[in-house]
C-alpha cells in the first residue's frame, strides 16, 4: 500500500499570493515544489528563455564550434553520429540541420540497436573513415566511447563529444574521491564533468545540441533566431529523456510547447496530424505519450533515421505517409510490449524473484529493444530498482530503471566487471554482458543492496487538504499556470478523507474505467477513475460487502466513504464547462 505524505511548508503565504495576484493555494503549490522567493515564483509563473545560463561557460564548448568552423571552411566531411531513443533523433536533427546552415558537408549516422547497440563504436568509426569522414561530431553518447575515439584519433580524424551521460569514473584509494576519466576527443561537452562551468547540469543530449548550435551561429554572425527555432524539438527531448522539469528544463518545455503548436517544421505537423493532434492544445502528455513513442518506435523496431528522414522532409505527401509508418510501428510496439509486461510479472511472481530488492528478469525472446520500457513498468509496479535483460546476437543486452533510493549508476559500476559494457543515469541504464553471467548479476546486485521497506514503498506527497467546495474554475485555470507538468514539476495533487461515494457507472469501450458522484457537502460532482478500478470495486466489496457495490452502480448507496487524492480539471463538452475530480488513489 502507497504512503501519503502532507507536505507543510512554511511561507508566508498572504503577502505572497497578494503580490503575486494568485490564490494562496498557488502560491502552496510552488513553495512545494521549492520556491521560496517573490522573484522565484515570479519566473517560474513566466518562464522566460532570456534567464538561461551562458552557453559559453561548458568546458571546451568554444573550442567545439572553432574546430567545426575549420572543418566546414576546409571543406572536411563531417559526420554528425547520434542515439536511436528520442532524445538522440532530436540531437541529430539539430546538429546536422545547424551545421549545413553554417555552410557544412555534413551528414549522419545512428547506431542500430540490434548491430551496433547504444552509441558510437570501432565499426562505425572504421566506416566513416572509409567513407571518406575526416571529422565525427557525437551527440547525446561519446562520453563513454573510449575506444571508437581512440581509433578515429589513429586515423587521423577530428573528433567532438557532445553528450549528457555520467562520465566514466573510478574511485580512489579512500573509496569515496570520484576521478573521471575523459575520452581522448579534441573537445568534450558534457555538463557532468567536474571541471565544466555550466550550471545546469540536468539537461538532455538536444539541449546540450542546441546550446552548441547557438555557440556557431554566434561565431558565424548567423541571426540567433535561427537557433531558436530548435527550441520546439529540444523541448521534445527534454521530456521523453524524463529530464527535470525545473529552471531551464521548464522554460525550454513551456516555450517549446508553444513553439510546436505553431511548428513550421512538415514532419511535425505530419506527426501532430496522423495523431489527431494537429491544431489542438499540447502539454508534456503529448510529447511523452503520443509523439515520442512514435519517434522512438522506429529506432526500437527499425532505424531511428526513419524519424530523422521524417524531421528532415519538405514534401507533404510524403511526410504524411512517413509519421504513418512510424503511427503503425508504435501500435506494433505497443502489442509486444505487452506480451514482455506479462511475462515479467508472471516471472516474478512464479520464480521467487519477488523477494529479491533488486529485479534481475531475463526474457530472452524480448525485443531487445523494448526491455526499458518493460522495465519501467515493472519498477512502477514493485516500486524496486529492475533490470530486464534479453537475448542480443552477441550475448545479452538489458536495460534498468530505478527508484529515487538507488542509483542504478553507480550500483552497476560496483559490478562493472560482470558487464562487456554499461552506462547511464542514477535512474536508469544500458548493460551488455555474457548470458552465463546474468545469475551472478542478480545475486551481487542483491548481495550489496541496502534499500530497506520504506525504500520500496510508494511515496504519494500531498500538496493540500482541499474540500472539494472550495474548487472553481479560476482556480483550476490557476493551476494551469504551473504547467508543464512532469518529472520535477508534478501535477499538483489534493486529498480529502472521508469523501461520500454516492453512484459509480463503468464507462470506456471495455468498461474498464469509473465515473463516480461523488458528495461535496454541498452537493455533487463528477469524479473520474482510469486506474485501479478493479482494486476499488474490491475495497468497497470489502468494506460494505457485494451488495453495497450492487447499490452504489444503481445510484442507492449510503454510508459509502472513502478517503481520496485527488486532481481538479474542467470537463469541456460541447462548449459547456463543469468542475470535475480525477481520482489518483484511495484508502
Amino acid at each position: 500500500m502507497s504512503k501519503w505524505i502532507l507536505q507543510r511548508k512554511s511561507a508566508d503565504y498572504p503577502t505572497l499570493s497578494r503580490k503575486l495576484g494568485v490564490d494562496p493555494v498557488i502560491v502552496r503549490l510552488m513553495v512545494n515544489r521549492g520556491l521560496a522567493t517573490y522573484e522565484e515564483m515570479k519566473e517560474y509563473l513566466h518562464p522566460s528563455l532570456n534567464n538561461f545560463p551562458d552557453p559559453h561557460l561548458f568546458a571546451d564548448m568554444d573550442l567545439a564550434c572553432e574546430l567545426l568552423m575549420e572543418a566546414i571552411d576546409d571543406g572536411i566531411k563531417i559526420r554528425v553520429v547520434g542515439d536511436y531513443d528520442v532524445d538522440g533523433i532530436m540531437s541529430t536533427y539539430i546538429l546536422t540541420s545547424a551545421i549545413r546552415e553554417a555552410g557544412g558537408d555534413v551528414d549522419y549516422a545512428v547506431p542500430h540497436r540490434m548491430i551496433d547497440g547504444y552509441g558510437i563504436n570501432p565499426d562505425m568509426v572504421q566506416q566513416a573513415y572509409d567513407e571518406g569522414v575526416g571529422f565525427i561530431i557525437t551527440c547525446d553518447n561519446g562520453i563513454a566511447a573510449g575506444s571508437a575515439i581512440d581509433l578515429a584519433k589513429e586515423l587521423g580524424m577530428k573528433f567532438v563529444v557532445t553528450d549528457h551521460h555520467e562520465v566514466p569514473f573510478e574511485l580512489a584509494e579512500d573509496g569515496q574521491t570520484k576521478i573521471q576519466h575523459l575520452p581522448n576527443a579534441d573537445a568534450v561537452v558534457d555538463p557532468k564533468r567536474d571541471d565544466c562551468a555550466y550550471p545546469f547540469k540536468g539537461i538532455c543530449g538536444a539541449q546540450v545540441a542546441w546550446k552548441l548550435a547557438e555557440v556557431l551561429f554566434e561565431f558565424l554572425g548567423i541571426e540567433k533566431e535561427m537557433s531558436d527555432g530548435y527550441l520546439q524539438f529540444a523541448s521534445i527531448a527534454t521530456v521523453c529523456d524524463v529530464m527535470e522539469l525545473k529552471g531551464e528544463n521548464r522554460a525550454t518545455v513551456y516555450h517549446g510547447i508553444k513553439a510546436l503548436e505553431c511548428s513550421e517544421n512538415v514532419g511535425i505537423n505530419a506527426l501532430l496530424a496522423r495523431t489527431e493532434m494537429k491544431g489542438k492544445p499540447l502539454s508534456c502528455y503529448h510529447l511523452g505519450f503520443v509523439i515520442g513513442p512514435c519517434l522512438n518506435a522506429s529506432g526500437r523496431l527499425d532505424t531511428a533515421s526513419r524519424a530523422i528522414e521524417l524531421l528532415m522532409e519538405d514534401d507533404q505527401g510524403k511526410a504524411l505517409a512517413m509519421a504513418n509508418e512510424l503511427v503503425e510501428l508504435n501500435t506494433q510496439r505497443k502489442n509486444m510490449t505487452q506480451i514482455g509486461i506479462d511475462k515479467a510479472r508472471d516471472m516474478i511472481e512464479n520464480t521467487g524473484l519477488d523477494k529479491d530488492r533488486v529485479l534481475v528478469v531475463y526474457l530472452p525472446e524480448l525485443h531487445e529493444s523494448l526491455a526499458g520500457i518493460v522495465a519501467g513498468r515493472i519498477r512502477e509496479s514493485y516500486c524496486k530498482p529492475v533490470l530486464v535483460i534479453t537475448d542480443a546476437e552477441d550475448g545479452a543486452k538489458g536495460s534498468g530503471r530505478s527508484i529515487p533510493a538507488y542509483n542504478m549508476f553507480e550500483e552497476l559500476t560496483g559490478v562493472k566487471d560482470v558487464f562487456s559494457k554499461f552506462g547511464g543515469h542514477p535512474m536508469a541504464a544500458g548493460v551488455s554482458l555474457p548470458k552465463e553471467k546474468i545469475e551472478e548479476l542478480r545475486k551481487r546486485l542483491n548481495e550489496r543492496c541496502t534499500l530497506t521497506d520504506d525504500d520500496m514503498q510508494e511515496v504519494i506527497k500531498i500538496d493540500c487538504d482541499m474540500p472539494l467546495s472550495y474548487i472553481t474554475e479560476g482556480l483550476v485555470d490557476s493551476i494551469d499556470m504551473l504547467a508543464p507538468f512532469g518529472n520535477g514539476n508534478s501535477k499538483p495533487l489534493f486529498a480529502l478523507k472521508n469523501v461520500p461515494i454516492l453512484r459509480a457507472t463503468y464507462i470506456g469501450k471495455e468498461g474498464q474505467y469509473l465515473r463516480l458522484s461523488v458528495g461535496t457537502g454541498n452537493g455533487q460532482m463528477t469524479a473520474m477513475m482510469f486506474r485501479n478500478v478493479p482494486e476499488f470495486e474490491q475495497l468497497v466489496k470489502d468494506k460494505y460487502g457485494d451488495d453495497a457495490w450492487n447499490e452504489l452502480c444503481a445510484g442507492r448507496a449510503s454510508g459509502i466513504v472513502v478517503s481520496i487524492i485527488y486532481e481538479p480539471s474542467i470537463n469541456e463538452f460541447r462548449g459547456n464547462r463543469s468542475i470535475q475530480i480525477m481520482i489518483e488513489n484511495f484508502k
